[in-house]
């Protein structure tokens, strides 16, 4: 999909979709830090409400991807395991980055 198709989809003007998105990348690339670090203190709860704001954010972006890992790190929060979530970490992080570099290149496709 690309952001053009994205911003359409929100009823969006292309530009106000890339400043949008341009402020996820920002925000998601803080609070996958943050949830790597709770993950790793076994902080439930923590990772609960990261991955819930992580979910909640790509889906308004269309970002299906990011959106579906994020829910399943929050359900296995929710049930306190919080061993697996190493593949949907890589997911989220592998779509950050190439939202990221089509930031910078202006290439306007993006996975979704």
């Amino acid at each position: 999909m690309n952001f053009k198709e994205l911003a359409t989809n929100l009823e969006l003007e292309e530009d106000e979709f890339l400043e949008l998105m341009a402020l996820f990348f920002k925000t998601t690339i803080s609070e996958l830090e943050k949830l790597e670090s709770v993950i790793k203190e076994k902080d439930a709860l923590a990772v609960q409400s990261l991955a819930h704001s992580m979910k909640g954010g790509a889906g308004s972006l269309g970002l299906a991807e990011i959106q579906e890992a994020a829910k399943r790190i929050e359900g296995a929060a929710c049930e306190n395991h919080l061993e697996d979530w190493e593949q949907d970490i890589r997911i989220i992080r592998a779509n950050l980055d190439w939202i990221e570099e089509a930031l910078h290149r202006g290439d306007r496709n993006v996975k979704a």
